[in-house]
């Protein structure tokens, strides 16, 4: 459970049962609790002007100026137009939108503004788009539509003091200059144009003033003014947006968070794998230039080309690239494959004479260092073609390669060395990276599969007493689980399945949490599972592995795949850049300012190949639902007393203005429980009325089944609302809302149930004395005050516990809460307080 929950020990410290005290925890990110602060829960109930009055002559206005031009940017404008309408309608004027326009070929144009009225600022930023395109000779291609939804004022002081906590490129706000937003950029244009980077020896985000001044004069004209002393403001600006092109239905974009800005995907899907599969090989397949060479890599903000080469990661993305092949089959890419192919036997493999007299190959790099790495991924990609194609012609040529390998081991105890200089074969490096190792083992296990010659087995197993003994498994490499995972399936020893294990076992956390993309984490899990599902098979091994958390391991797999689609280069993001139409499809590394190079591609685009195989042979094995069964198993939400949902978050202002304009004007339920008065309203019921289930149900009711059926209330966002609760897979009932009112009496500790229930609640309006308390068994109260930011809280009932409210001013707590049919799993939550004080807890 310590690995499943976080340290957050402060919420822990003891408490004196003889003298109860009530602790109160702010429950709330720094941006939340900032946003409870601001909320004006007094103007809750006052109208907000109509965001969309009649259209009246704009309709006809526009209609004229899209008939005026054969512009396709038309057409993007009236399909996006009625989405974004529904997105914004509950903003509260003015709007500030920001539309970005591109032909797929150029840096995207970009125009902005702020209105009171939806149709005059859409007619101006329409036309403001056709200029724009029309003075760069462009046509309108892609279209993509920002909207802010909320902005953080503040001076520069405060945001470049926020800046040294960021990690470069990790910053994915968009900030305006000036308080009427007239001088305003989009994360995407701030990162496009490297205006946040200060180079490579600066591990944070910085004010890069010379690019800044750059793109300002260009957006702007070069006599905007640009102030970044301490004391000047800057708003930071929360935003979500709106993604078309000519060939695809409008693309949602995540709001704020690490998925800023790209567009919305619920699920990584076996198309969805393919689509990244195909075009990142397509990719490669254009860098290979007529002779064979690829282009390594570009700085995408400016399409600079990265001026070095690496032989090793040619052939290793070579290898990469028939990994792509193989499952898309693509002609231009198989081409792309055989020059690759050529230009790495003819022009980088070198031969040399042993000391015994034998020939062995090597591949060198221009400055003459032999890697052992380098001979293990030419292995790889020549195997790997042989086996598609069924060629004979590199057989010899994978001897030689495989004897070099076997002249960096030292036989007595299995070590290989890393550097040699080429002619001499001296030893220049007998260290220098553990990515060395893994890569000869799996090279010569991947020679073995392909001619089962015992000589590259017995070079791998010698290795292995060496990686074991020195414990190799502490690395985490991605290469060392792929070759265990091929040394298994022929020698399928404890030994070896306990080096697996062990190389994956402690880094679950570090695979789930890590903020940059790390692509070569997918590429271990992958290799680990299948590991792990030949070992769940292996009768004698299996008790193996009761030293992992199978529940965790694959809430880890997953979590990284997922994560990997914000290092696609998807047309919304790549558009920012200098050349769009020859990143799209490629994978970047953000903190290394975007860049593209052949290698980064590689490792995304092998972890995705293993990823899709697995979706596609879930689904014949029906892998899920035994996974789904161990999730079950294994579940300790039971140790957890309070948490919260996971990637869920309601617009507080909508909900609040719905309980104001017309559910609190509906008849409302009286309820006395516990000493305390309630009015409450059925949301979801057992017979579709506003009263049944505000009161206890008894369980010796003969009609006491779960109410799951909506109420005359539940419409609108209300109804938003509760439907994407169910799409996480929260399953509601006996839904309802509850207006507590503050009064001096306080509910006395009581439990609603003998086992484990959990109720989710959303705060909709609250005051700093409303509480909701868990007395311990040594009579210790925790405290909690849950905000009404929007946030989904799940609390523990079949503990003792009470809800308070004991503000002074008279004032009412309402909240939307509600029963689970099913009781919640880790992956859908945060936990904040366990059961046992001694334990410990993520932080919210």
């Amino acid at each position: 459970m310590a690995q499943i929950l976080r340290a957050f020990s402060h919420f822990f410290a003891a408490a004196n049962p003889a003298e109860i005290r009530r602790r109160t925890i702010l429950v709330a990110t720094d941006s939340s609790a900032r946003e409870v602060r601001r909320s004006d829960y007094s103007n809750a109930k006052t109208r907000i002007k109509p965001a969309f009055p009649a259209r009246q002559n704009n309709d006809r206005q526009e209609s004229r100026s899209a008939m005026a031009t054969s512009n396709p940017l038309s057409d993007l404008f009236s399909r996006a137009r009625p989405v974004v309408i529904g997105k914004l309608q509950n903003l509260t004027p003015p709007y500030t939108l920001f539309f970005s326009v591109s032909d797929g070929k150029q840096r995207a144009k970009v125009c902005h503004a702020s209105g009171q009225d939806l149709n005059s600022l859409w007619l101006k930023l329409t036309n403001q788009s056709r200029k724009l395109l029309n003075s760069a000779k462009m046509q309108g291609h892609w279209l993509r539509i920002d909207w802010v939804t909320d902005s953080e004022p503040m001076t520069w002081a405060t945001l470049l003091d926020r800046f040294k906590n960021t990690k470069r490129g990790y910053f994915r706000y968009g900030l305006a200059l000036d308080r009427q937003r007239k001088v305003a950029f989009l994360e995407q244009e701030l990162n496009g144009n490297a205006m946040l980077y200060g180079g490579n020896k600066i591990a944070h985000v910085v004010i890069n003033e010379s690019k800044f001044r750059d793109y300002t004069d260009r957006r702007f004209g070069p006599k905007t003014s640009l102030n970044f002393n301490d004391e000047g403001t800057v708003d930071v600006l929360h935003t979500e947006g709106l993604f078309l092109d000519r060939k695809t239905s409008p693309q949602p974009l995540y709001g704020p968070g690490r998925n800023a800005g790209r567009r919305v995907i619920e699920e990584l899907d076996e198309p969805t794998a393919f689509h990244l599969v195909d075009t990142s090989s397509r990719y490669l397949a254009s860098q290979v230039l007529k002779n064979g060479r690829f282009e390594y890599g570009w700085h995408c903000c400016f399409d600079r080309a990265i001026g070095t080469y690496n032989t090793l990661r040619h052939a290793s993305s070579t290898y990469a690239m028939i990994e792509g092949w193989e499952v898309t089959r693509d002609e231009s890419t198989k081409r792309a494959i055989d020059r690759a192919l050529s230009h790495l036997t003819e022009n980088l493999i070198k031969r040399a004479r042993l000391p015994s007299g034998k020939e062995a190959a090597f591949l060198v790099e221009a400055n003459g260092e032999i890697k052992l790495g380098g001979n293990a991924v030419c292995l790889l990609a020549l195997v790997k073609y042989c086996e598609l194609t069924g060629s004979e012609h590199y057989g010899e040529l994978m001897e030689k390669l495989a004897l070099g390998i076997r002249y960096m081991q030292n036989r007595a105890n299995g070590k290989f060395v890393h550097v040699l200089q080429y002619p001499e074969l001296t030893l220049k490096e007998e260290f220098r990276i553990i990515y060395y190792d893994g890569e000869a083992a799996f090279g010569l296990m991947r020679l073995y599969g392909f001619t089962k010659d015992e000589r590259w087995l017995n070079i791998v197993e010698k290795a292995f007493e060496y990686f074991i003994a020195n414990n190799h498994w502490q690395a985490h490499d991605h290469w060392l689980s792929y070759c265990v995972n091929e040394l298994t399936l022929y020698r399928p020893e404890a030994r070896y399945y306990q080096f697996g294990i062990q190389n994956v076992v402690g880094h679950l956390d570090f695979i789930i949490e890590r903020i940059t993309t790390f692509p070569t984490l997918l590429e271990l899990m992958m290799a680990a599972e299948r590991m792990v599902t030949r070992l769940r098979q292996e009768t004698a091994f299996s008790y193996l592995l009761e030293q992992l958390d199978l529940p965790k391991f694959y809430r880890a797999l997953h979590t990284r795949a997922m994560y990997l689609l914000n290092g696609y280069f998807w047309p919304e993001y790549a558009m920012y850049f200098q050349n769009p139409e020859k990143i799209v499809g490629s994978f970047y590394i953000r903190h290394h300012a975007f860049r593209v190079r052949i290698d980064d591609v590689e490792h995304y685009l092998s972890g995705f190949v293993a990823y899709r195989k697995y979706l596609s042979e879930s689904r014949v094995k029906t892998s899920p639902k035994k996974i789904e069964k161990i999730l079950e198993a294994e579940n300790k939400t039971k140790e957890i007393m309070f948490a919260k949902v996971k990637n869920f978050h309601v617009d507080i202002k909508q909900l609040q203005q719905q309980f104001a304009n017309q559910i609190s004007r509906e008849p409302s339920t009286p309820y006395r429980d516990n000493n305390i008065e309630y009015v409450g309203w059925a949301v979801t019921s057992r017979d579709g009325s506003l009263t049944d289930g505000i009161k206890r149900i008894s369980k010796k009711e003969k009609n006491n089944k779960r109410g799951t059926e909506e109420t005359n209330i539940c419409n609108g966002y209300l109804n938003e609302v509760m439907q994407s609760l169910k799409s996480k897979d929260i399953q509601p009932y006996r839904a309802r809302i509850m207006q507590l009112k503050s009064n001096g009496e306080e509910m006395p500790f009581h439990t609603d149930a003998k086992e484990e229930t959990w109720r989710l609640h959303i705060p909709i309006n609250t005051n700093s004395e409303s509480y909701f308390e868990w007395r311990r068994e040594d009579g210790s109260i925790e405290s909690v005050h849950l905000p009404a930011d929007g946030s989904a809280w799940l609390v523990r009932v079949d503990l003792e516990h009470r809800a308070t409210n004991l503000d002074p001013k008279n004032t009412n707590r309402v909240h939307l809460l509600m029963g689970l049919n099913k009781l919640p799993q880790l992956e859908q939550i945060q936990p904040i307080l366990l059961v046992n004080r001694k334990e410990t807890a993520e932080t919210p």
